[in-house]
């Protein structure tokens, strides 16, 4: 399972040696000042990557880089797991869609940090 942490250095992505074969990147730090808000996404998530560079097996694992006209994910994600979206600006990356245990949490632990609060 990917783990998230952040600060107010920066937001990193940890993923397992699994996570990084089947997605074909490897664990990810994005600059703070980049992560505008995070928030819990519900069924149909998937529904909105476009085309993958990684790997996909339906209803077990996504994990990749995903590009849709103006959009490109990176995508760590497994069965069991809730959905979490970072959202970016200035990044490679528009958006980290990550499987963890409880998303709505941790998206209010990284909105609470990068606004301050």
């Amino acid at each position: 399972m990917a783990k998230v942490t952040i600060n107010p250095a920066n937001l990193r992505v940890e993923l397992t040696l699994a996570e990084q074969i089947f997605g074909v990147h490897g664990s990810l730090t994005v600059p703070g000042k980049q992560v505008v808000g995070a928030q819990a996404l519900g069924k149909g998530w998937w529904k909105t990557l476009g085309l993958r560079v990684g790997t996909a097996l339906p209803w077990v694992m996504l994990a990749g880089t995903f590009i849709r006209k103006g959009d490109l994910a990176y995508v760590s994600w497994s069965r069991g797991k809730e959905v979490l979206q970072i959202n970016l600006t200035g990044h490679k990356y528009s958006r980290i869609l990550v499987g963890v245990d409880d998303a709505e949490a941790l998206a209010e632990d990284i909105n609470a940090a990068i606004t301050g609060c």
